[in-house]
């Protein structure tokens, strides 16, 4: 299971790791990757070569949206937009990858026994909130617990034209990256020059397209309605949701995450935990991954 075709044109990455000592009671967690990110930005938690790997107690899938990595997605040449790459077409997507986790033959008994749980980093956090609209009321079932890493908020949020243009031009060459993961992204110092370069490498992969959906698009998508009907579902009142913040985050700054994200969710009655990540910035999943560990360990038990 390397791929889900979840439309003619597009075909989701997924990487399993899936090891013999995993516990017969643990969920299965599903990763979300940031804008810029892939399947690699979660290696610390899911790679048995990690120190800070969880791999030894759960099994893991890693998902790359559609236009990143070696994923694929509609094109211009078809008719696509950047309106194709915005929130709801990729949580369409990640609803049907579920989907297929319940019958694949690696994954589906720890899915139908243990459930899943949902962890987004930034863009990704809000494609997770938004995915609760798609799933059937099966899978919603399913879900055992959200954590939302240096979340994207789901109100709106709509960049002045000047910033919207330099954020465009961010990952356009590897030193455009290199100056954005070193200056705004992250602490570097809590960095290896190997994930630099994973980063510069992941950032400069994804299509036109998929770069411009999150920032016309998918940024200014309003889920509070979503928010509201998922709040009134059996389903998911008792789903533990964790949500982190980095201290010195300058991308989804601590106290907007804990007014717009978490004030919202706490309003239609989620279980909320919030925690600041001390001396971590944006990249939180490579910053301090051990925190991101807890926080997973927090919702699953």
């Amino acid at each position: 299971m390397e791929f889900v075709q979840t439309s003619p044109e597009t075909k989701i990455h997924l990487h399993l790791v899936k090891e013999p000592s995993i516990s017969e009671s643990s969920p299965l967690l599903v990763f979300l990757h940031y804008w810029g990110g892939s399947s690699s930005t979660w290696y610390k938690l899911t790679s048995p070569n990690s120190p800070s790997s969880l791999s030894s107690r759960y099994a893991s899938v890693s998902i790359t949206n559609r236009g990143w990595g070696q994923s694929t997605g509609p094109t211009a040449e078809n008719g696509a937009t950047g309106k194709d790459y915005s929130i709801r077409p990729i949580a369409s997507d990640l609803a049907a990858v579920l989907q297929s986790l319940t019958t694949n033959e690696a994954t589906a008994s720890i899915v139908k026994n243990n459930g899943i749980v949902l962890i987004g980093h930034s863009m990704g956090a809000k494609v997770a909130l938004a995915a609760h609209e798609s799933l059937s009321d099966d899978l919603l079932g399913l879900v055992k617990g959200v954590v939302l890493v240096a979340p994207a908020p789901p109100t709106p949020l709509i960049l002045p034209p000047d910033m919207s243009e330099q954020q465009k031009h961010a990952y356009d060459t590897p030193e455009s990256v290199q100056f954005v993961v070193s200056n705004v992204l992250s602490s570097p110092e809590l960095l290896t020059q190997d994930d630099i370069a994973m980063v510069v490498r992941d950032s400069l992969a994804g299509n036109l397209l998929a770069k411009e959906g999150w920032i016309e698009h998918g940024m200014q998508e309003d889920l509070i309605p979503v928010l509201d009907r998922i709040s009134e579902l059996p389903a998911t009142k008792n789903v533990k949701v964790s949500v982190l913040a980095g201290e010195f985050d300058v991308v989804e700054q601590k106290d907007r995450v804990q007014s717009e994200v978490v004030q919202n969710l706490v309003a239609r009655g989620f279980n909320v935990q919030f925690n600041v990540v001390k001396g971590a910035k944006h990249l939180i999943p490579l910053e301090d991954p051990a925190a991101v560990a807890r926080a997973i360990e927090e919702v699953s038990s």
